[in-house]
């Protein structure tokens, strides 16, 4: 075979996701690689040294490999070098550096992580092909990767997508991590749904379950699972916040689709509802067809997506 494959690598805070992709978007192989940081040559090394070794041992070499796609947790500049990182330790030029000397002659290119999830979910997942799609990454923070005419929307700056930052409610008092008030990112997060849930308990004067961390946000799904309407009602605050702020997006980017993903998605089943009842309130009348849809590809989008960057790097 010749250039008849693609490698898709997702790198994140705690483990590297790698993947070798067919053309048409099958997983033939995959592997990880735990690491705390990457910042040496004996670990850029390793990382490409596992990387030849999944090739290798599919029956395949390096250069049936058409193009390698990464996807990292930061802000990826239009030249390809990082302009921050999120929860990683990353040397990106100098792991691309020892990949392509491992894949000679092939694009070694990089993006930002939810805009790889946008790709994989466009290309493979619920999107299902479609040329226009809006990602929207629930988990810690909220993020989002936007595609137009099947192509990734990266901005200027490399900082497209951010939607946690529209404004859904001017009145907060309360600062956001970037400074502003009231962004999407307080209400739509992990700590933002259990903020929403502790502040529902408290006017009503009743406890709240038991909570295990700052991010624990399946305790509040749960509990609205279980018949909690305080934790209930925190989700339908959570969809009526993320319906604004879709219904925003919605007439500047006007998609076929919206994604919904992140580890926050496991919740669909108690606010996936009321986010698109929220959604069709709030945007004007020709968006209200818009579907709004759960991620379905998980753990893989990632890998997937940035194979799909590779693909479009190398031309084939």
């Amino acid at each position: 075979m010749t250039a008849s494959l693609l490698v898709g690598i997702d790198v994140g805070g705690t483990s590297i996701k790698m993947g070798l992709i067919t053309m048409d978007g099958e997983i033939l192989e995959s592997t990880s690689v735990k690491t705390a940081e990457l910042t040496t040559t004996a670990e850029f090394e390793h990382v490409a040294g596992v990387l030849v070794e999944m090739v290798c041992g599919h029956g395949a070499t390096p250069a049936d490999v058409a193009g390698v796609g990464l996807a990292v947790p930061g802000v990826v500049r239009g030249d390809g070098s990082l302009a921050m990182a999120a929860n990683v330790t990353l040397d990106l030029a100098g792991l691309m550096e020892a990949i392509r000397g491992s894949f000679p002659g092939r694009p070694v290119v990089p993006l930002n992580d939810a805009n790889a999830a946008a790709l994989g979910e466009q290309w493979q997942g619920a999107g299902g092909g479609v040329p226009n799609l809006v990602f929207v990454t629930l988990g810690t923070g909220v993020g989002s990767g936007i595609v137009v005419d099947g192509k990734l929307a990266a901005g200027s700056h490399g900082m497209a997508g951010e939607v946690g930052h529209i404004n859904v409610n001017p009145d907060e008092r309360q600062a956001c991590n970037c400074g502003c008030h009231g962004c999407l990112e307080q209400y739509a997060s992990a700590r933002g749904l259990i903020r929403l849930y502790r502040e529902e308990c408290a006017r009503a004067g009743v406890e709240c379950v038991p909570i295990a961390h700052a991010t624990d946000a399946l305790a509040v799904f749960n509990a609205a699972r279980a018949g909690d309407e305080h934790a209930q009602v925190a989700c339908d605050d959570l969809a009526d916040y993320l319906g604004r702020a879709l219904a925003i997006v919605a007439v500047v980017i006007d998609p076929d689709i919206f994604v919904v993903g992140g580890g926050m998605s496991g919740g669909w089943d108690t606010y996936g509802e009321a986010l698109v009842a929220r959604y069709q309130h709030w945007v004007i009348p020709d968006g209200r067809a818009t579907p709004i849809r759960a991620a379905r590809l998980g753990n893989t989008a990632g890998m997937l997506g940035a194979a799909a960057h590779a693909k479009a790097a190398a031309g084939v």
